[in-house]
């Protein structure tokens, strides 16, 4: 099952702001990365993508609004919150100009970070989908794994049609793509326990067998079929429907 834990990097000097994010934060079920520096800053938004960045204005080397310039030559969609204890601060201004999201100011109001971070679980989710993959192939599964992980999307990954059942018992799936030939399961059979489960749900059979995928072509149900060994463009036309269909 795919991470969907909110990621946070925290870039300031002092150590008892970073600890005062990174208490606060973890007690919300985030994610929380600190660096005391903008180069130790750039480094970690190279090496990983981070769905919410706090960067400190004024930090001695590099200072806040060059941190935030690296962080976005890396990330340009990046949610960025410039930190200040100033009341008038033309680094922070330029920030503002070049794209940051927002800033706060010390001492920081909970109520006002806690905002910053829901305001970010919505962009994080605004374009993902829950998307459930049924193949007995590990191959498969892993292919499928690496793109939905690469695309930022919510993702389940079972090989048999058992644990699947009791998957969509507990969670509520977008999209499911599922093998139509299992080895010891049914794949005809779990697709209709799947509807009747989640109607609403798109449902994408993946299969290499034609003349057997021929026998349910038509039915209204059905959002489409990918036939192994299936390209990547395939995948995502899917995925951008349920988009589309959720805007």
């Amino acid at each position: 099952m795919a991470d969907t834990k909110i990621k946070v990097l925290v870039v300031d000097d002092e150590k008892i702001i970073r600890d005062f994010f990174a208490r606060l934060l973890s007690l919300q079920g985030l994610e929380v990365v600190e660096a005391e520096d903008g180069y130790k800053a750039s480094e970690l938004a190279k090496a990983g993508k981070f769905d919410l960045y706090f960067i400190d204005v004024r930090m001695p080397g590099l200072d806040g609004l060059e941190t935030f310039r690296k962080v976005r030559q890396v990330h340009p969609e990046a949610l960025v919150v410039m930190m200040t204890g100033y009341a008038l601060d033309n680094i922070l201004e330029q920030a503002q100009k070049e794209g940051a999201s927002g800033s706060i100011r010390k001492p920081f109001a909970i109520g006002e970070i806690k905002g910053i971070v829901e305001k970010a679980s919505r962009e994080r989710n605004k374009g993902a989908s829950n998307i459930l993959v049924i193949d007995d192939d590990q191959a498969v599964l892993n292919f499928f794994g690496n793109f939905l992980k690469a695309k930022d999307q919510k993702y389940s990954l079972i090989n048999n049609a058992q644990g699947a059942l009791e998957l969509i018992q507990r969670e509520k799936f977008d999209l499911v793509f599922l093998d139509l030939v299992l080895k010891k399961d049914d794949g005809l059979e779990l697709y209709k326990k799947i509807k009747e489960a989640m109607p609403q749900a798109e449902l994408v059979i993946i299969t290499g067998y034609h003349d057997k995928a021929r026998e349910i072509e038509g039915r209204p149900d059905i959002s489409g079929f990918l036939y192994k060994p299936f390209e990547i463009e395939g995948i995502i036309k899917y995925i951008e429907k349920i988009k589309n269909d959720r805007s």
